[in-house]
Protein backbone atom coordinates (compact mmCIF):
# COMPACT_ATOMS: atom_id res chain seq x y z
CA UNK A 1 0.00 0.00 0.00
CA UNK A 2 1.61 3.21 -1.20
CA UNK A 3 -0.05 5.42 1.42
CA UNK A 4 1.49 3.33 4.22
CA UNK A 5 5.02 3.78 2.90
CA UNK A 6 4.38 7.49 2.39
CA UNK A 7 3.00 7.89 5.92
CA UNK A 8 5.95 6.12 7.51
CA UNK A 9 8.44 8.11 5.45
CA UNK A 10 6.67 11.39 6.19
CA UNK A 11 6.56 10.65 9.92
CA UNK A 12 10.27 9.87 9.93
CA UNK A 13 11.15 13.05 8.03
CA UNK A 14 8.95 15.10 10.33
CA UNK A 15 10.75 13.64 13.35
CA UNK A 16 14.05 14.80 11.91
CA UNK A 17 12.64 18.22 11.08
CA UNK A 18 11.23 18.70 14.58
CA UNK A 19 14.50 17.64 16.20
CA UNK A 20 16.44 20.11 14.06
CA UNK A 21 13.84 22.80 14.79
CA UNK A 22 14.14 22.19 18.52
CA UNK A 23 17.88 22.79 18.35
CA UNK A 24 17.52 25.93 16.23
CA UNK A 25 14.75 27.18 18.53
CA UNK A 26 17.30 27.60 21.32
CA UNK A 27 18.90 30.45 19.37
CA UNK A 28 16.09 31.83 17.18
CA UNK A 29 12.48 32.88 17.67
CA UNK A 30 9.65 30.42 16.90
CA UNK A 31 8.63 32.60 13.95
CA UNK A 32 12.10 32.53 12.40
CA UNK A 33 12.38 28.76 12.90
CA UNK A 34 9.03 28.33 11.16
CA UNK A 35 10.13 30.72 8.38
CA UNK A 36 13.25 28.59 7.83
CA UNK A 37 11.13 25.46 7.55
CA UNK A 38 9.09 26.88 4.69
CA UNK A 39 11.58 29.24 3.03
CA UNK A 40 14.19 26.50 2.64
CA UNK A 41 11.45 24.07 1.61
CA UNK A 42 10.34 26.33 -1.25
CA UNK A 43 13.31 25.77 -3.62
CA UNK A 44 12.70 22.01 -3.52
CA UNK A 45 8.94 22.40 -4.03
CA UNK A 46 9.44 24.95 -6.84
CA UNK A 47 11.94 22.71 -8.63
CA UNK A 48 9.57 19.75 -8.51
CA UNK A 49 6.64 21.82 -9.77
CA UNK A 50 8.76 23.25 -12.60
CA UNK A 51 9.88 19.79 -13.73
CA UNK A 52 6.28 18.53 -13.69
CA UNK A 53 5.09 21.51 -15.74
CA UNK A 54 7.86 20.88 -18.28
CA UNK A 55 6.84 17.22 -18.54
CA UNK A 56 3.06 17.45 -18.32
CA UNK A 57 2.14 21.09 -18.89
CA UNK A 58 0.71 23.65 -16.49
CA UNK A 59 -2.54 22.59 -14.81
CA UNK A 60 -5.65 24.75 -14.63
CA UNK A 61 -5.82 26.39 -11.20
CA UNK A 62 -9.39 27.18 -10.04
CA UNK A 63 -10.13 29.85 -7.43
CA UNK A 64 -11.38 27.20 -4.99
CA UNK A 65 -7.95 25.56 -5.14
CA UNK A 66 -6.26 28.78 -4.00
CA UNK A 67 -8.82 29.26 -1.21
CA UNK A 68 -8.07 25.81 0.19
CA UNK A 69 -4.33 26.39 -0.23
CA UNK A 70 -4.57 29.64 1.74
CA UNK A 71 -6.48 27.95 4.58
CA UNK A 72 -3.85 25.20 4.60
CA UNK A 73 -1.02 27.72 4.68
CA UNK A 74 -2.44 29.84 7.51
CA UNK A 75 -3.38 26.94 9.79
CA UNK A 76 -0.11 25.09 9.15
CA UNK A 77 1.87 28.24 9.93
CA UNK A 78 0.02 28.81 13.18
CA UNK A 79 0.49 25.14 14.12
CA UNK A 80 4.22 25.32 13.37
CA UNK A 81 4.70 28.43 15.51
CA UNK A 82 2.65 26.90 18.35
CA UNK A 83 4.71 23.69 18.30
CA UNK A 84 8.08 25.47 18.29
CA UNK A 85 6.83 27.64 21.16
CA UNK A 86 5.75 24.48 23.02
CA UNK A 87 9.36 23.23 22.87
CA UNK A 88 10.31 26.17 25.09
CA UNK A 89 7.83 25.26 27.84
CA UNK A 90 7.75 21.45 27.78
CA UNK A 91 10.05 18.55 27.01
CA UNK A 92 10.58 17.60 23.38
CA UNK A 93 8.81 14.26 23.90
CA UNK A 94 5.80 15.80 25.66
CA UNK A 95 5.34 18.43 22.96
CA UNK A 96 5.50 15.93 20.11
CA UNK A 97 3.28 13.40 21.87
CA UNK A 98 0.48 15.85 22.66
CA UNK A 99 0.46 17.43 19.23
CA UNK A 100 0.12 13.91 17.76
CA UNK A 101 -3.32 13.66 19.35
CA UNK A 102 -4.42 15.24 16.09
CA UNK A 103 -4.94 11.64 14.93
CA UNK A 104 -8.04 11.13 17.06
CA UNK A 105 -9.24 14.68 16.42
CA UNK A 106 -8.88 14.03 12.68
CA UNK A 107 -10.96 10.84 12.84
CA UNK A 108 -13.79 12.63 14.63
CA UNK A 109 -13.78 15.65 12.30
CA UNK A 110 -13.58 13.39 9.24
CA UNK A 111 -16.57 11.40 10.45
CA UNK A 112 -18.67 14.47 11.26
CA UNK A 113 -17.88 16.73 8.31
CA UNK A 114 -16.17 14.80 5.48
CA UNK A 115 -17.95 11.43 5.42
CA UNK A 116 -14.70 9.60 6.20
CA UNK A 117 -15.83 6.45 8.02
CA UNK A 118 -13.06 4.17 9.33
CA UNK A 119 -13.73 0.44 9.61
CA UNK A 120 -13.90 -1.37 12.97
CA UNK A 121 -10.21 -2.25 12.77
CA UNK A 122 -9.47 1.32 11.75
CA UNK A 123 -11.25 2.73 14.81
CA UNK A 124 -9.47 0.27 17.10
CA UNK A 125 -6.14 1.30 15.62
CA UNK A 126 -6.90 5.02 15.92
CA UNK A 127 -8.01 4.67 19.55
CA UNK A 128 -5.04 2.47 20.49
CA UNK A 129 -2.54 4.83 18.91
CA UNK A 130 -4.15 7.72 20.78
CA UNK A 131 -4.04 5.83 24.09
CA UNK A 132 -0.42 5.04 23.34
CA UNK A 133 0.58 8.67 23.02
CA UNK A 134 -1.36 9.50 26.20
CA UNK A 135 0.49 6.71 27.98
CA UNK A 136 3.80 8.10 26.77
CA UNK A 137 2.79 11.46 28.24
CA UNK A 138 1.75 9.73 31.47
CA UNK A 139 5.33 8.62 32.02
CA UNK A 140 6.85 12.09 31.94
CA UNK A 141 8.10 13.72 35.10
CA UNK A 142 6.45 16.71 36.73
CA UNK A 143 2.79 17.64 37.05
CA UNK A 144 0.13 15.65 38.92
CA UNK A 145 0.42 11.93 39.58
CA UNK A 146 -1.49 9.08 37.99
CA UNK A 147 -3.62 9.28 34.86
CA UNK A 148 -4.32 12.94 35.53
CA UNK A 149 -0.79 13.58 34.29
CA UNK A 150 -1.71 12.33 30.82
CA UNK A 151 -4.34 15.06 30.58
CA UNK A 152 -2.44 17.70 32.56
CA UNK A 153 -2.46 20.97 30.63
CA UNK A 154 0.32 23.39 31.40
CA UNK A 155 1.50 26.11 29.04
CA UNK A 156 3.64 23.78 26.93
CA UNK A 157 0.92 21.14 26.73
CA UNK A 158 -1.66 23.75 25.78
CA UNK A 159 0.49 25.02 22.92
CA UNK A 160 1.07 21.46 21.69
CA UNK A 161 -2.68 20.72 21.75
CA UNK A 162 -3.37 23.96 19.90
CA UNK A 163 -0.92 22.79 17.23
CA UNK A 164 -2.84 19.49 17.02
CA UNK A 165 -6.20 21.21 16.47
CA UNK A 166 -4.78 23.50 13.83
CA UNK A 167 -3.22 20.54 12.02
CA UNK A 168 -6.62 18.88 11.78
CA UNK A 169 -7.88 21.85 9.77
CA UNK A 170 -4.66 21.84 7.75
CA UNK A 171 -4.87 18.24 6.59
CA UNK A 172 -8.49 18.44 5.45
CA UNK A 173 -7.93 21.80 3.74
CA UNK A 174 -4.99 20.47 1.76
CA UNK A 175 -6.92 17.33 0.82
CA UNK A 176 -9.72 19.56 -0.45
CA UNK A 177 -7.16 21.66 -2.36
CA UNK A 178 -5.75 18.59 -4.08
CA UNK A 179 -9.27 17.41 -4.85
CA UNK A 180 -10.19 20.77 -6.37
CA UNK A 181 -7.11 20.62 -8.58
CA UNK A 182 -7.96 17.10 -9.78
CA UNK A 183 -11.58 18.13 -10.44
CA UNK A 184 -10.32 20.92 -12.72
CA UNK A 185 -7.69 18.63 -14.27
CA UNK A 186 -9.04 15.04 -14.36
CA UNK A 187 -5.86 13.80 -15.99
CA UNK A 188 -4.04 14.41 -12.67
CA UNK A 189 -6.17 11.87 -10.81
CA UNK A 190 -3.96 8.80 -11.28
CA UNK A 191 -1.83 8.39 -8.17
CA UNK A 192 -2.39 12.03 -7.19
CA UNK A 193 1.38 12.67 -7.15
CA UNK A 194 1.26 15.57 -9.62
CA UNK A 195 -1.69 17.21 -7.88
CA UNK A 196 -0.02 16.81 -4.48
CA UNK A 197 3.23 18.32 -5.78
CA UNK A 198 1.51 21.41 -7.20
CA UNK A 199 -0.52 21.79 -4.01
CA UNK A 200 2.66 21.65 -1.94
CA UNK A 201 4.31 24.35 -4.05
CA UNK A 202 1.40 26.79 -3.85
CA UNK A 203 0.87 26.25 -0.12
CA UNK A 204 4.59 26.73 0.53
CA UNK A 205 4.99 30.03 -1.35
CA UNK A 206 1.97 31.39 0.49
CA UNK A 207 3.53 30.40 3.81
CA UNK A 208 6.85 31.99 2.93
CA UNK A 209 5.14 35.21 1.87
CA UNK A 210 3.07 35.43 5.06
CA UNK A 211 6.00 34.70 7.36
CA UNK A 212 8.39 37.04 5.53
CA UNK A 213 5.93 39.94 5.79
CA UNK A 214 5.38 39.09 9.47
CA UNK A 215 9.09 39.08 10.24
CA UNK A 216 9.74 42.30 8.32
CA UNK A 217 6.90 44.02 10.15
CA UNK A 218 7.66 42.75 13.65
CA UNK A 219 11.39 42.11 13.84
CA UNK A 220 13.32 42.54 10.57
CA UNK A 221 16.65 42.06 12.36
CA UNK A 222 15.72 38.40 12.86
CA UNK A 223 16.37 37.70 9.18
CA UNK A 224 20.04 38.60 9.71
CA UNK A 225 20.41 35.31 11.56
CA UNK A 226 19.78 33.39 8.35
CA UNK A 227 23.39 33.75 7.20
CA UNK A 228 24.87 32.24 10.36
CA UNK A 229 22.29 29.44 10.56
CA UNK A 230 21.98 28.77 6.82
CA UNK A 231 23.18 25.12 6.75
CA UNK A 232 20.99 24.22 9.72
CA UNK A 233 17.99 25.88 8.10
CA UNK A 234 18.67 24.10 4.80
CA UNK A 235 18.57 20.76 6.61
CA UNK A 236 15.24 21.71 8.18
CA UNK A 237 13.89 22.75 4.78
CA UNK A 238 14.95 19.52 3.09
CA UNK A 239 13.36 17.39 5.82
CA UNK A 240 10.24 19.56 5.70
CA UNK A 241 9.93 19.17 1.93
CA UNK A 242 10.26 15.39 2.04
CA UNK A 243 7.83 15.09 4.94
CA UNK A 244 5.24 17.47 3.49
CA UNK A 245 5.26 15.79 0.09
CA UNK A 246 4.72 12.45 1.81
CA UNK A 247 1.81 13.75 3.89
CA UNK A 248 0.17 15.60 0.99
CA UNK A 249 0.39 12.57 -1.27
CA UNK A 250 -0.78 10.08 1.37
CA UNK A 251 -3.80 12.21 2.38
CA UNK A 252 -5.01 12.16 -1.22
CA UNK A 253 -4.93 8.36 -1.37
CA UNK A 254 -6.88 7.23 1.72
CA UNK A 255 -8.69 8.40 4.87
CA UNK A 256 -6.83 11.20 6.61
CA UNK A 257 -7.32 9.44 9.97
CA UNK A 258 -5.53 6.33 8.67
CA UNK A 259 -2.55 8.39 7.56
CA UNK A 260 -2.46 10.09 10.95
CA UNK A 261 -2.58 6.73 12.78
CA UNK A 262 0.35 5.29 10.83
CA UNK A 263 2.12 8.64 11.17
CA UNK A 264 2.23 8.05 14.92
CA UNK A 265 5.59 6.47 14.17
CA UNK A 266 6.76 10.03 14.76
CA UNK A 267 5.85 9.75 18.45
CA UNK A 268 7.90 6.58 18.78
CA UNK A 269 10.91 8.03 16.98
CA UNK A 270 10.64 11.32 18.87
CA UNK A 271 10.64 9.50 22.20
CA UNK A 272 13.75 7.58 21.16
CA UNK A 273 15.46 10.83 20.12
CA UNK A 274 14.55 12.36 23.47
CA UNK A 275 16.49 9.58 25.18
CA UNK A 276 19.46 9.41 22.81
CA UNK A 277 19.99 13.05 21.87
CA UNK A 278 18.30 15.20 24.48
CA UNK A 279 19.00 13.00 27.52
CA UNK A 280 15.40 13.13 28.78
CA UNK A 281 15.63 10.14 31.16
CA UNK A 282 11.87 9.84 31.68
CA UNK A 283 11.64 8.26 28.24
CA UNK A 284 12.48 4.77 29.57
CA UNK A 285 9.14 4.69 31.42
CA UNK A 286 7.35 5.51 28.17
CA UNK A 287 8.12 2.17 26.52
CA UNK A 288 4.66 0.64 27.31
CA UNK A 289 3.04 3.59 25.60
CA UNK A 290 5.27 3.07 22.59
CA UNK A 291 4.15 -0.57 22.38
CA UNK A 292 0.45 0.41 22.49
CA UNK A 293 1.04 3.05 19.81
CA UNK A 294 2.69 0.52 17.53
CA UNK A 295 -0.15 -1.95 18.15
CA UNK A 296 -2.63 0.69 17.03
CA UNK A 297 -0.64 1.19 13.85
CA UNK A 298 -0.79 -2.56 13.18
CA UNK A 299 -4.61 -2.54 13.40
CA UNK A 300 -4.78 0.25 10.84
CA UNK A 301 -2.33 -1.49 8.55
CA UNK A 302 -4.41 -4.65 8.57
CA UNK A 303 -7.68 -2.83 7.96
Amino acid sequence: MLWVALSLAAGSCQTLRNALSRQLGKECSPTLVSWARFAFNLPFAATLATVLIALHGAPSLPILFFVHCLVTAVTQLLAAVALVAAFRHASYAQSIVLHKLDGLFTALVGLMFFAELPSTNGWIGIVLSTLGVLWINLARSGGPKGWRRAFHIDRGAGLALLAALLLVVTCFALKEASGALVSANPELGDGRFIASSHTLFHVTWMEVLILTVTLLARNPSELRRVRSHGPHMLAIGAAAFAGSLGWFWAYSLTLVAYVKAVGQIESVLSTWLSLKLFDEKEVKAQIPGIVVTLLGMVFVLFD
